[in-house]
């Protein structure tokens, strides 16, 4: 008796033991599944903060609020503070960065003024960013109305990109591409990219969904050329890069064309047309004054 009881004992410790490694393997589990996800998560902020620090620190010793205000994200942008507080933490650390340098007493007449005037536009960044943390709810409303205009980018045979890349990828995507198109519309570019490490695509920037891409360059204050639409099914694609770099370059070669006609009444409705038939594919249902009020 005494031997079943010690053998039933035993049996059960093992269980016990069992139960707490799988446990412990389990919880090892999920935390390196949140360790990833928060990964995931901090490299997207990272991509978003990348692409407005490209234009913040663009921004010159005369540059007017319109100019740093059309570089920022909208009010509803989902992490709208994170990103006005970290560009503002950008400019504080250039303003200690200079200020190392002023202490050296080799600098010269000329440099001690380069710096200081650094320092004063950088004041001046983190003053208008400050002025938008605190706006007023109706000034929030008014601006909240804003949108930006987009030009869709012609192939170099006068067809509209984007509408003849829908054609070829299934309409399960068209609701994502749709979300995207209007983020940049409403001024959120979600999960917005720049192309940062290959200089043939330097001044084009996406958004993201999943396995979705919207590829756009800006040019003008509010106004974004959308260049290309594709499903990008890996990372290390290296066709999916090689073919958006080729789409780059011929819309490189019409760049200033498409600039200088901005003012054009004519090409202006024929966007505008394009524009329409554009989201009458994504969303058929759709019309033209429900679209005016995304």
């Amino acid at each position: 008796m005494a031997n079943v009881d010690y053998e039933q004992k035993c049996k059960e410790e093992l269980e016990s033991i069992q139960n707490l490694e799988f446990n412990i393997n389990k919880l090892k589990s999920e935390i390196g599944r949140l360790k990833l996800e928060e990964q995931v998560q901090d490299d997207s902020f990272e991509d978003e903060i990348n692409y407005y620090l490209r234009s913040y620190r663009q921004l010159d010793e005369n540059f007017k609020d319109a100019d740093i205000k059309s570089i920022l994200p909208r009010k509803k942008h989902p992490r709208y503070k994170d990103i006005l507080l970290r560009l503002s933490l950008e400019s504080v650390k250039e303003i200690k960065e200079v200020n190392e340098i002023l202490r050296n007493e080799d600098i010269s007449a000329e440099e001690k003024i380069l710096c200081e005037g650094i320092i004063e536009t950088e004041k001046r960044k983190i003053d208008f960013i400050k002025s938008r943390l605190i706006k007023s709810d109706k000034e929030e409303k008014d601006e909240q109305e804003e949108k930006n205009k987009i030009i869709l980018a012609p192939t170099a045979t006068g067809n509209i990109r984007l509408i003849d890349e829908l054609e070829h990828i299934p309409n399960d995507y068209y609701a994502g591409f749709k979300e995207l198109i209007d983020s940049i519309i409403d001024g959120t570019f979600k999960n917005v990219k720049a192309f940062a490490s290959n200089s043939e695509l330097s001044g084009l920037t996406e958004v993201k969904g999943f396995k979705i891409r919207v590829a756009f360059a800006r040019i003008d204050t509010n106004t974004y050329a959308l260049i290309s639409a594709f499903i990008k099914k890996s990372d290390n694609d290296k066709l999916y890069r090689e073919t958006l770099i080729r789409k780059a370059r011929e819309y490189y070669r019409l760049e200033d064309s498409i600039k200088q006609n901005l003012s054009n009444p004519e090409f202006l409705e024929e966007n505008e047309k394009s524009i329409q038939q554009l989201f009458n594919i994504l969303s058929p249902k759709e019309t033209k004054a429900e679209r005016k009020e995304i």
